[in-house]
């Protein structure tokens, strides 16, 4: 027991560091999911048939093959049309594009939810359409999207693990690495699996406070 933990107390500064690029991994990634999402909502509820198909066609693409696949072309694949991504920038690419439409599909729910009146009254007070979408959609739609775009984000922390397979020295690379130095595979796996736990327990609580701070009053 005393060797375990002397393991863990030697390995924690590596893993630390690993939990550091994990966050900045998915700090930028959450924010850049969640403008390319806003933008292929608005591409798909746009007049524009080749918008709305082009945004179709990407939405498809993404949540119909896996985030790995996409990280692997992203990094190897596309050397073979000589663009060489660094392996921040492809995780980073990967992250955004992959969640980027599965958020874009909650925002665009959202702003369906909400009545046609709300159109109406708007265009009728001489509103233009990007006013509109500024000043009355977008803020009501972000409140009904919270839930599921936020489940989306805490995915984002947790997906973040799979840039290990492009060597990103992360939290699941350090631990990786430390338990094939130590053959402790099992209690620094689960101190990285409690620092996950930590960071999406600190977003659920977030969410928590949003969904009660911007909840609609009850009528």
């Amino acid at each position: 027991m005393s060797e375990t933990t002397d393991v863990l107390i030697n390995s924690l500064p590596f893993l630390l560091e690993g939990a550091k690029n994990t966050l900045l991994l998915s700090f930028f990634s959450i924010f850049g999911a969640l403008f390319v999402g806003l933008i292929i909502a608005l591409l798909r509820l746009s007049k524009s048939k080749v918008a709305t198909g082009l945004a179709k066609l990407y939405v498809s693409f993404f949540r119909g093959t896996p985030l790995l696949i996409q990280l692997f072309i992203l990094y190897y694949g596309l050397v073979s049309v000589e663009i060489q991504l660094t392996a921040w920038q492809a995780a980073y690419t990967g992250l955004i594009l992959h969640f980027g439409a599965y958020i874009s599909e909650s925002f665009r729910a959202a702003i369906l939810s909400l009545s046609k009146g709300q159109w109406e009254a708007a265009m009728s007070l001489g509103m233009k359409k990007s006013l509109i979408y500024k000043e009355v959609i977008l803020p009501q739609a972000w409140r009904r999207a919270i839930p599921p775009v936020w489940n989306s984000l805490i995915d984002i922390v947790k997906a973040s693990s799979l840039a290990s397979v492009l060597t990103i020295s992360e939290l699941t690379y350090n631990a990786d690495q430390i338990a094939a130095s130590n053959f402790k595979v099992l209690p620094i796996l689960l101190t990285a699996a409690f620092i996950y736990w930590f960071f999406t327990t600190i977003l659920n609580l977030i969410q928590s406070f949003l969904e009660k701070k911007l909840s609609i009053p009850s009528s």
